[in-house]
């Protein structure tokens, strides 16, 4: 265990006391994290949706300050102003109707194929992010069709609800996993 995240994509509002707040929920969590768990890292709450404002404090208290990122590439940077830590990204995904559910998940794509070089992009984007340390696809399988607790949906999986793989994920995943060290170096990579 390298360390842990505490909560999930919490809903920040914009009000500016909201800095005290994030303050207090940051170095709280901090503080309670070393004395149950010492020597492991913070991870901080995979913030979906933050201002500055709750970034400046997550880099301040957290070991490493996670990110959950639904978009087509890793948008998501410290301010200038904030102490310079390394991220995390705890979420992505992209889904297709092509095969499968009937729901696309948060960041649709066309196709299978289109779905893999997706992500392909957006993992190879993680690398050459200076901060990223990495990156996280949700989730292995799609999820059931009649939904799970809070009605989603999605065809988002490696795999569809029958266990099968979808070739194009495995094999894009198979690419970007074998060249990850030599990028993240900045060494060449192979096409």
């Amino acid at each position: 265990c390298l360390g842990a995240f505490v909560d999930n994509e919490l809903s920040w509002s914009r009000d500016p006391r909201m800095k005290d707040v994030a303050e207090q929920y940051f170095s709280t969590v901090r503080k309670v994290l070393r004395e149950e768990l010492p020597n492991h890292l913070y991870l901080g709450c995979r913030i979906a949706w933050g201002t500055d404002v709750i970034y400046r404090a997550a880099a301040r208290h957290c070991d490493v300050v996670s990110v959950n990122i639904y978009s087509r590439r890793p948008d998501r940077d410290l301010p200038k102003d904030a102490e310079d830590k390394p991220m995390i990204n705890g979420e992505f995904h992209f889904g297709a109707l092509d095969r499968g559910m009937f729901h696309t998940g948060l960041v649709p794509t066309e196709s299978q194929s289109e779905r893999a070089q997706c992500y392909r992009d957006f993992v190879n984007a993680c690398l050459d992010h200076p901060r990223m340390i990495g990156t996280h696809w949700f989730q292995w399988k799609d999820q059931p069709l009649t939904g799970r607790a809070d009605g989603e949906n999605y065809q988002i999986g490696f795999l569809n609800v029958a266990d099968e793989p979808y070739p194009e994920m495995v094999a894009a995943a198979r690419e970007v996993s074998a060249d990850m060290y030599q990028r993240r170096q900045g060494m060449t990579v192979s096409a």
